[in-house]
C-alpha cells in the first residue's frame, strides 16, 4: 500500500476542515462564499473587501488548523495513537505552510493587509520560496536537486508577475 500511515487522507481532511472555516467566517461577516476547486487545492474567491472581515476570513483557516492540534494533542495526552500524532503532525504542517507570506496563501494575503509596501511583500515572497526549498531539499537528503530549479523558477515567476524590479 502506497499510504499505510492514512497522510494523504489526513491532509485532505485537515485541508477540508481548514476551508470550512474560511466559509464559516465569510458566511458569518455576511457574504457568500464562491468556492474554487483546482489540481492545486481548493480556494475561496471573492474574499470580502473590507479589511477587518478579510482578516477574520482569511485568519479563520489557519485558527481551525491550531484547534486540530490542540485537540489532537490533547486527546494524544490522554490516549496516545500513531493516527492522531500523524494527524497532529499533517496539521502542523499544513498550519505552517499557510501562514507563508505568499501571495496565494493565507499568510502572504494576510500580511497584504498590514503591509503596503510592494518590494516588501516581494521580498517577504521570494524568501519565503527559497526557505521552502532549502527545507525541503535538506528534508529530501539533497537527493532533490530540481526543488531548486523549481524554486528559481516561482521566484522569477513572481517577479515578473508584480513587475518589481528591486
Amino acid at each position: 500500500m502506497f499510504d499505510r500511515l492514512n497522510i494523504f487522507f489526513y491532509l485532505i481532511i485537515s485541508a477540508l476542515l481548514h476551508e470550512t472555516g474560511h466559509i464559516i467566517a465569510d458566511i458569518a461577516c455576511g457574504y457568500k462564499p464562491k468556492i474554487k476547486v483546482s489540481v492545486f487545492g481548493i480556494c475561496l474567491i471573492n474574499y470580502p473587501f473590507e479589511k477587518r472581515k478579510k482578516f477574520w476570513v482569511l485568519i479563520c483557516g489557519p485558527l481551525v488548523n491550531i484547534l486540530l492540534i490542540v485537540a489532537s494533542c490533547a486527546l494524544l495526552n490522554f490516549n496516545f495513537s500513531v493516527n492522531r500524532y500523524i494527524f497532529m503532525c499533517v496539521n502542523i504542517v499544513l498550519l505552517i505552510f499557510n501562514i507563508l507570506p505568499v501571495s496565494f496563501l493565507d499568510g502572504g494575503q494576510l500580511l497584504n493587509i498590514f503591509v503596503s509596501n510592494k518590494k516588501i511583500l516581494m521580498a517577504a515572497e521570494i524568501i519565503s520560496l527559497l526557505l521552502i526549498t532549502v527545507v525541503l531539499f535538506y528534508l529530501t537528503d539533497n537527493k532533490a536537486a530540481s526543488l531548486l530549479g523549481i524554486s528559481v523558477f516561482l521566484t522569477y515567476y513572481c517577479i515578473k508577475k508584480k513587475d518589481l524590479r528591486f
